[in-house]
């Protein structure tokens, strides 16, 4: 009894200061975070369209540890690479609806285009982490340019309808791609 006394003793002082040393890391966190979106929006105040670049940043949890520019950019580029993946889905899926063989082949060539555009969004990540960033601007001209071929080919069917849910997606990957474009730009 007398050595669990003398062992509580000795590991009481030891037990605090675990304690309140991690409570000081807790309670500077929520700092941490706060200096990450004003970050964020100093970044997305170039962008075209502002509020979907915060929006993208804030939504994604690697956006709170990223402390500089061209990491936000990266995180940006991560947001642009999931869009394209649904939409490649969404492409893809349409194809297999589709009974009208011209239409099925429209929608199997957008959904190529977007598997193109992740491919070139991933290099523009590449570059980024080489500070290459007129490559990085260079790779992500080409996923925009996969994305206009595929909506150009689609507005030019008439009989082609696509969900609101898509044709709001495509907007956002859109304007996603642009800002960070304009982003990048100033890099």
């Amino acid at each position: 009894m007398a050595s669990f006394k003398i062992l509580s003793a000795s590991i009481f002082p030891l037990i605090l200061l675990v304690f309140l040393t991690l409570s000081q890391f807790f309670h500077q966190h929520p700092h941490l975070a706060e200096a990450d979106y004003k970050l964020i929006e100093i970044l997305c105040h170039a962008a075209d369209v502002p509020e979907i670049c915060i929006q993208c940043l804030k939504s994604d949890p690697d956006a709170e540890l990223a402390t500089s520019r061209v990491e936000l950019t990266v995180v940006m580029m991560n947001c642009i690479s999931s869009h394209a993946d649904a939409l490649q889905v969404n492409m893809k899926d349409f194809a297999s609806n589709s009974k009208d063989e011209t239409i099925k082949g429209v929608f199997i060539e957008c959904s190529k285009a977007y598997v193109e555009a992740k491919k070139d969004v991933l290099s523009a990540i590449v570059h980024l982490k080489s500070h290459e960033f007129d490559e990085a601007e260079s790779s992500l001209t080409q996923a925009i340019y996969q994305h206009y071929t595929c909506h150009s080919t689609i507005k030019s069917y008439k009989q082609i309808k696509i969900s609101r849910k898509v044709a709001s997606e495509m907007k956002v990957y859109e304007e996603l791609c642009s800002s960070a474009d304009r982003i990048i730009e100033r890099l």
